[in-house]
Formats: C-alpha cells, sequence, structure tokens
C-alpha cells in the first residue's frame, strides 16, 4: 500500500533538471523535420499566418481588470514569437516573445467574466509554450524565466482554487456542463502542471486535467457517441476539442505512456446520464491519451460528415455556423480521418488554424504536407447513436445536402441541445435554403431563445412540439430515434420515429437521384381533433437573408442569389392551409443567429384533424437552370401523391391502387416511390407492388 502510495503522489515524469525542453507542443528532434516541410504548400501559407501574428501588437491588458481575451491575444503573440525564435535561431524573435510576458500580471481574480473558465486555455496554453519554447533558445534570461514561471502558476493556482476547489463554483461552472466547460478548464491546467512540473500542486492539478479529459472523451463519459456524434453539437465541439488536442499532445511529449495518475472524482455527477461514471477518488490510473483512441478520431469524422457543401456546419443545437480548427493535425494520429480534404476544400474559412486554441505552430510541425486531401469514399452518412441522418449528393460546393435530426439518450442531454427530434434542414447548390433557426441566446442566464421546438422545422400540435427545454439539466424534450435506413445510388432513405402530444410522428426522408427529397409524415393518435401545423424555416426573404419567399397553392418557394427551392405539401386528411404564422421580432419562429441576428420567413401548412399524415416534396433548384417540374397526381380515392419528372412519390391509405400515365399500381405498403421510366421502385410498410399486373423489383429500408 505504501508502494502504491508513493506511486499515485510522484511528479510528472520530468524533474526541472531531466526536462529536455521544448517539450509540450513539440519535442527538439522535430526541428529539422519541420524546416524541410514549411517551404512547401499549404504549409508555406500557415507559416504566413503564424509570422503575421507573431507581427501583431500586444494589446493593453490593464483598463478594466484581468481581461481573458487580451492576454489571450498576447499570448499567441508570444507563443508565434517563441514558435519562429525555436525554429530559425532567431534572437529578435526571443526577444519580442519575452516582451510579451510584461504584459501579463497575476491579478487574476480582479476579472469580471462569470465563465472565464473556458477562456484561459487561450493565454495559459499560449503563454507556456512561448516559455517552454523559449527555454530551447540561449536568449531567455534567468529572471524572465522565473517572472514566467511565477506569474503562470500564480495564476494557475487562483484558477484552480475557484473553479476546482470552489464547490460551488465548481458545480455550477463544470459540473451542470459536462461539455467544453470541464474540458477547455482542465486542459489549460493541466498544461500549466507540465510545463512546471517541479511546481508542489502541479500533480494535482494534473490529475484533474487528465481524469476529467479520460472520463469526458471516453466510453463511459457520455460526450462522444458510438458513431462519434458530440452531444453538444459542432459549434462547441469545435471550441473544446482544439483545447484537448493540444493538451493531449503535449502529455505524449512530456510524459510517458505508463505515468500513473490519481482519480479527482469531485466533478463527477450522480445524475442521469452520468449515473455510471464509476470514479473513484484516489485510485490510481493510467491515461489512454485519446490522440490514439479511435472515439477521438471518430469525433472529427462525425463533424465532417455534418458539414455544408462549401464547408462549415449547421448551426445545430446552440450553433452558428462554424468551422473545424485541427483537423490537419489529429490526421497526423488518424490518418483515416479526412481533415486534410475538410481544411483545404473549406471555402468559407480557408486553413482555418484559430479557434479553441490557436493552432498555427502545431500545423507547421504535424500536418505532412503532401498528405490526401482526397474525398470521403461515402457521401451519405447515417449516424443513429449521433441522431443524424446526413443525405449528400456529392462533396462540391454545388452538392445538394439534407440534415434529419433524430437524438436521444445521451445525444440529446446537454446544456446545449434545441428541441427539435424531427427537423430538417436544407442546403443546394451553394446556398443555405431551408434552415434552423441557430442560437440566439440575448439572456445568458435562460436557454437560447431559438432552444424550442417552434422555431425548428417540425409538426406543432395546438401550437406545441416537443416538451420544452428546461434549465440546467431539465433537459426537456424527448426522445427520436433514427431508424430503417438505406444507402443505394439513386435512393437514400431514413426515418425519424417520436412522439409528443400524444401524438407517434414517423418521418421519413428519401433522396432520389440526388436530385431532390421527399419528407412522409405518418401520425397516429387517438386523441380529439386539433390544430396541426407543419412549419418549414426558409432562409429568404427578409431584408436579413436577402432573396424572396412566396407562398403558393400547394406550399411555398424561396429564391436566394444562387438557387432556390419549392416546397409542395399535401394531406391525404383533407386541404392544407398555406400562411405564415403570426410575427413578433425577435421572437420565434422568425428570430435566428447564424453569422448575425436577423429574421427570416415561416410556412406553416395547416389542418384541423385527429392524426393527419403530410406527403412533401423538396425541389431545390439552380437559378440559372430550371426548377423541377412537380405536379400533384389527379383522381385518388385515397392518399396523396406526387408526380415529379418522370418519379412518383406516394402516400398511400395501404392496400390501394393508383393509374398514372400509363402505368397501374397496387401495394399493400404505405410508402411508394416509383420511377416511371426505369422501374426504380421502394416501398415502406408493406410487402409488395405490382406494376401493370407484375410484380416489381423493390428496395426496402432496413
Amino acid at each position: 500500500m505504501l508502494l502504491l502510495c508513493l506511486a499515485c503522489s510522484r511528479a510528472p515524469k520530468d524533474s526541472a533538471a531531466e526536462v529536455v525542453r521544448p517539450s509540450l507542443m513539440v519535442r527538439p528532434e522535430m526541428k529539422e523535420g519541420i524546416l524541410e516541410r514549411v517551404q512547401q504548400e499549404p504549409l508555406a501559407s500557415v507559416l504566413g499566418q503564424v509570422t503575421a501574428r507573431a507581427d501583431e501588437d500586444y494589446r493593453e491588458t490593464t483598463l478594466e481588470g484581468w481581461d481573458p481575451s487580451a492576454h489571450g491575444h498576447n499570448g499567441g503573440v508570444a507563443q508565434a514569437n517563441a514558435f519562429l525564435a525555436w525554429l530559425y535561431d532567431d534572437q529578435a524573435r526571443a526577444e519580442r516573445a519575452i516582451d510579451g510576458f510584461a504584459w501579463l500580471d497575476d491579478d487574476w481574480g480582479d476579472n469580471a467574466n462569470w465563465d472565464i473558465n473556458i477562456r484561459m486555455a487561450y493565454p495559459l496554453m499560449g503563454y507556456s509554450n512561448a516559455h517552454d519554447l523559449l527555454l530551447s533558445t540561449p536568449w531567455y534570461p534567468i529572471q524572465d524565466q522565473d517572472r514566467a514561471e511565477r506569474l503562470l502558476t500564480s495564476i494557475n493556482q487562483q484558477f484552480f482554487d475557484a473553479y476546482v476547489r470552489d464547490d460551488t463554483m465548481r458545480q455550477l461552472s463544470l459540473g451542470f456542463s459536462q461539455n467544453n466547460h470541464p474540458i477547455r478548464t482542465a486542459s489549460a491546467m493541466g498544461y500549466v502542471a507540465l510545463a512546471f512540473p517541479e511546481h508542489p500542486d502541479a500533480q494535482e492539478w494534473l490529475d484533474f486535467a487528465v481524469e476529467e479529459n479520460a472520463y469526458l472523451w471516453g466510453p463511459d463519459g457520455h460526450y462522444v457517441q458510438d458513431d462519434g456524434g458530440i452531444s453538444e453539437g459542432p459549434l462547441y465541439y469545435h471550441f473544446g476539442m482544439p483545447a484537448a488536442l493540444a493538451f493531449f499532445i503535449a502529455v505524449e511529449n512530456s510524459t510517458d505512456v505508463g505515468d500513473l495518475y490519481t482519480k479527482r472524482c469531485v466533478n463527477r455527477q450522480d445524475v442521469d446520464p452520468w449515473l455510471d461514471h464509476g470514479c473513484v477518488e484516489g485510485e490510481a490510473f493510467t491515461f489512454d491519451n485519446p490522440l490514439n483512441t479511435q472515439s477521438f478520431a471518430d469525433a472529427f469524422t462525425w463533424s465532417v460528415a455534418l458539414r455544408l457543401p462549401w464547408g462549415p456546419r449547421p448551426p445545430l443545437g446552440d450553433a452558428r455556423f462554424d468551422s473545424a480548427n485541427g483537423g490537419p493535425v489529429l490526421q497526423h494520429w488518424a490518418p483515416d480521418i479526412p481533415a486534410n480534404f475538410d481544411w483545404l476544400s473549406n471555402l468559407e474559412d480557408p486553413l482555418k488554424t484559430t479557434g479553441g486554441m490557436e493552432l498555427g505552430p502545431y500545423h507547421l510541425a504535424y500536418m505532412d504536407a503532401g498528405a490526401s486531401a482526397e474525398e470521403p469514399d461515402w457521401t451519405t452518412r447515417f449516424m443513429p447513436s449521433a441522431g443524424n441522418a446526413v443525405f449528400r449528393s456529392g462533396w462540391g460546393e454545388d452538392a445538394l445536402w439534407l440534415l434529419l435530426v433524430a437524438e436521444n439518450g445521451d445525444a440529446r442531454k446537454t446544456l446545449h441541445d434545441h428541441v427539435d427530434g424531427g427537423s430538417v434542414t436544407l442546403a443546394a447548390y451553394g446556398e443555405y435554403l431551408l434552415m434552423d433557426s441557430g442560437y440566439y441566446k440575448p439572456n445568458e442566464l435562460d436557454n437560447a431563445v431559438t432552444a424550442q421546438g417552434d422555431a425548428h422545422n417540425l409538426i406543432l400540435v395546438d401550437g406545441q412540439g416537443p416538451p420544452n427545454k428546461g434549465l440546467l439539466q431539465n433537459f426537456g424534450d424527448t426522445d427520436a430515434y433514427l431508424e430503417n435506413t438505406l444507402e443505394s445510388k439513386d435512393l437514400d432513405y431514413a426515418e425519424a420515429r417520436i412522439a409528443y402530444e400524444d401524438v407517434d410522428f414517423v418521418r421519413s426522408v428519401l433522396m432520389v437521384r440526388d436530385r431532390w427529397f421527399a419528407v412522409v409524415d405518418r401520425l397516429e393518435s387517438s386523441g380529439p381533433q386539433r390544430d396541426f401545423a407543419w412549419r418549414l424555416n426558409g432562409y429568404a426573404g427578409t431584408e436579413q437573408t436577402g432573396g424572396s419567399f412566396t407562398l403558393t397553392e400547394d406550399g411555398a418557394a424561396w429564391e436566394k442569389t444562387r438557387a432556390g427551392v419549392r416546397a409542395y405539401v399535401a394531406s391525404p386528411d383533407g386541404a392544407l392551409t398555406f400562411a405564415a404564422p403570426p410575427r413578433e421580432d425577435f421572437a420565434r419562429p422568425y428570430v435566428h443567429e447564424l453569422d448575425e441576428v436577423g429574421h427570416h420567413t415561416v410556412l406553416d401548412a395547416s389542418i384541423s384533424a385527429t392524426s393527419p399524415d403530410f406527403l412533401t416534396v423538396l425541389a431545390p433548384w439552380e437559378l440559372a437552370g430550371s426548377p423541377l417540374p412537380v405536379e400533384a397526381v389527379q383522381g385518388l380515392e385515397e392518399g396523396v401523391a406526387w408526380r415529379v419528372q418522370d418519379d412518383l412519390i406516394w402516400l398511400t391509405a395501404g392496400g390501394t391502387s393508383l393509374q398514372v400515365g400509363e402505368h397501374r399500381l397496387e401495394t399493400d405498403a404505405e410508402v411508394v416511390f416509383y420511377g416511371l421510366e426505369d422501374g426504380l421502385a421502394l416501398i415502406v410498410g408493406g410487402t409488395e407492388l405490382t406494376v401493370d399486373g407484375a410484380v416489381a423489383d423493390v428496395l426496402r429500408p432496413d
């Protein structure tokens, strides 16, 4: 037991005398390889970014208390200069990096940011890297070394005392969230511990940092789903991951694989969904660095799967348009992820190396300049654990893209989730057309205004979607399930199942020939007749969005600069009323925040019934071309159908028939797709389809 305790409490691998610098961002033996690669594109462009960062002025930091933004900026400038000083043996750069520490002070308690914890990665990691890199040069006087150590460890100690040792602050800031807050907080604290392993509190800081990250990125943390989905969505994944990535690299560079750490369980939660954490305070453990785990790599692939055709991620949950940082760095450890492609083909934010952490030097150190930037060998992607079905016609900027959301369990139990189970959004031909309302949060003490179901593309029952989201761990909402999927050359299909307001919903989405979409809603309810509104938010038709919005006799049309989309909506249960719901500025469903706060346009297709079904065609078109011809099939005794060019989509009443053109179709299915020219067929909810008396070969979802 004595030996075990000594092992648990020992200092990090290297004492001050044993550390070979640099030991955090990079190792000494990496210099030669970096110098060879930085002459090649795209790393030459990244070197330009790092040099430009190093040339920026330091900001004033004594105007309004301890400002994490100013100190973070200065840490980034110091880091860039120190990296260039180390790489090129540049005395002037070293001296400019040292100058950066003159702007740093340890009056950390004099800050006015309640969420300063998520902002500390920038100054603590940036300045720690600058110190570590400067130690490998001959131009870092001992008095400046001592000052840097005193300041950074003093700040980190105050930070740790306030956000870890203080039970109330820890629970409010880290405990309720179990997301990027503890990830960024712990990573920053642990980074200082690795930079100054001789500090008497370094092991406690490091133990906390390692335990938090091991848990949250591991299989029991409920943060990463089996298929890589991150519970808090892409925006906050992009915010938390770069800081964690930098910390994991520093752990790999400065410690041994078998090093022992001590479990610090103060932030483990004994409420759903984290009841199974299994943390035992004081228990010794080794760290399975997420750099070398499949789940950490899968999370980045999930992010790429979500991406809009021109690069940024959609506003899923509490999110705005956002692009990833750090993918090409991670690809050094996970060569199979499509990070280089994502990074090089992002038209909105090309060669991004900032966001969450300044990773420009890391790209120079770890990205293979000759790495393949080929497109992924998949397009459509179904991720049932994440609750995301992404229909994609290709990887070019003009591709068609649709996201169907169906989250359950861990994937929706997060502070940053929205009530959007069953929602669809659509982009085509370089335009975001059918939208999610994003992350409009004017009150930091409340949920985003856009978090509730009536801000999303759902069916409302008497004006209500799924149960409203509550505060903190009162997640509200209800589980939705992604089921019955199919991928084929010309047809991709998935269903989202959800229940609310005593109605069972099955929303089916079909992508046809990489050209158009069908959305089929089948409802079941034994309740009384109520008011149903089939809602669709369009990103066109206002001053903020540009473009136009037009109500039509069978739905609506939205047009932007390059493309538009028509929505054709029908119900077998009666005529629909098409109208825009009443508008109040800066309120649901019209307000949004994607890049900035604005208003958009909304369609409600309404009907009073017991449990009406809906059949919708979403037909995008490029304005340089012509819209798809879509027409309602006439003469049906039961059900509804749309003819889209030479294809048919039919919502039957079960056990029925239909005559269209020269073809007679008979089926016991609920949903039928049929290609009138080539016989391509799919059925849902039945056993067979006959066409002109012959049993057709059909596709069926699993």
